[in-house]
């Protein structure tokens, strides 16, 4: 039901921390690891170190993880595919979790149960392969389960919250409850969890699709494949870097402003499309910044349009 609660952890404010570590790494010897560059997990290649690192393979040791973090005190953070997301250049402080939680279950009804770190393309290839319509949109998406509900993930008309029905939310008081689809709040990528602090998050989510034809899902899902490959830049990116104004596309903008191949360090607006950044060796998170500000400020300088990010940009510190 929504609402119900299904553990209740509680904080120890006092908590020695060293201690709080030293029992995240001795319960999760072979996932958590100290110290750990955050950039070799990114998709930009960006980020400093992570205090503590836990690669969580389940839900279990995902909860475990965040339940000792909450119990001493620790700063905690959990992040999916890190595809949308600037890491900072000083690193992140206390208990990183990378969420490799990926259980997904089929079920009657087209009722879809899934991990937050399940991968949403694996998800939805596996949809279309079974004849089961409402993510094909998704083909090319890169990022978890967990993410495109807090992002609201979306593509080719089709958006995440249109087939969300419930999820199973950590809460900051140290709840586990399932919330419905409503409760987020969704707006064009974005939800009411979109930067509303570390100590949300979506655990796993439920999603009602529906009866189709695998045929045509597969023509969609290679049509949309192909439009994405041609219009895409490979390499190292986050993907759109803004979120495209009312009436207008923020490529477009940035594009007529003159601004493709600007550089700044090692991050340069795309020369295929111009809502890309891409790391072309050595970038630092403070070059993307750069960039992103000098892109805002001659947008607006021209064409009057204060350009908002589409990807989380976490704070240095």
């Amino acid at each position: 039901m929504p609402g119900s609660r299904r553990g209740v952890w509680a904080v120890s404010p006092a908590a020695d921390q060293e201690v709080g570590v030293r029992a995240i790494l001795d319960a999760l010897p072979e996932v958590a690891e100290a110290d750990v560059p955050l950039a070799r997990y990114s998709w930009l290649g960006v980020g400093g170190p992570a205090d503590v690192l836990v690669v969580a393979g389940s839900r279990d040791q995902l909860e475990l993880a965040i339940r000792l973090a909450h119990q001493y005190g620790l700063p905690w953070h959990v992040y999916g595919g890190l595809t949308n997301m600037l890491l900072p250049d000083s690193g992140l402080r206390g208990i990183v979790v990378l969420n490799r939680a990926r259980a997904v279950h089929f079920e009657e009804g087209y009722r879809l149960q899934c991990d937050s770190g399940a991968i949403v393309v694996q998800v939805a290839r596996e949809a279309i392969e079974r004849g089961w319509g409402g993510l094909t949109w998704a083909v090319g998406l890169p990022g978890t389960i967990g993410g495109a509900v807090v992002n609201n993930a979306g593509a080719f008309g089709g958006e995440i919250s249109r087939v969300l029905v419930s999820a199973d939310v950590f809460t900051p008081s140290g709840e586990v409850s399932q919330v419905p689809a409503s409760w987020f709040d969704f707006r064009y990528r974005c939800s009411k969890l979109k930067g509303a602090g570390e100590r949300w998050l979506v655990l796993a989510s439920e999603f009602r699709l529906r009866a189709a034809d695998s045929d045509e899902l597969r023509a969609k899902a290679e049509e949309y494949s192909l439009r994405r490959t041609r219009s895409q830049p490979p390499g190292r990116t986050l993907g759109s870097t803004f979120k495209n104004p009312p009436g207008d596309y923020a490529g477009r903008l940035i594009e007529a402003a003159g601004l493709k191949g600007t550089r700044c360090g090692g991050m340069a607006v795309s020369e295929r499309h111009a809502n890309f950044f891409m790391n072309e060796g050595g970038a630092t998170a403070a070059d993307f910044r750069a960039l992103l500000d000098r892109v805002q400020s001659e947008v607006h300088a021209q064409f009057g349009v204060q350009l908002e990010p589409e990807i989380e940009i976490l704070p240095e510190g």
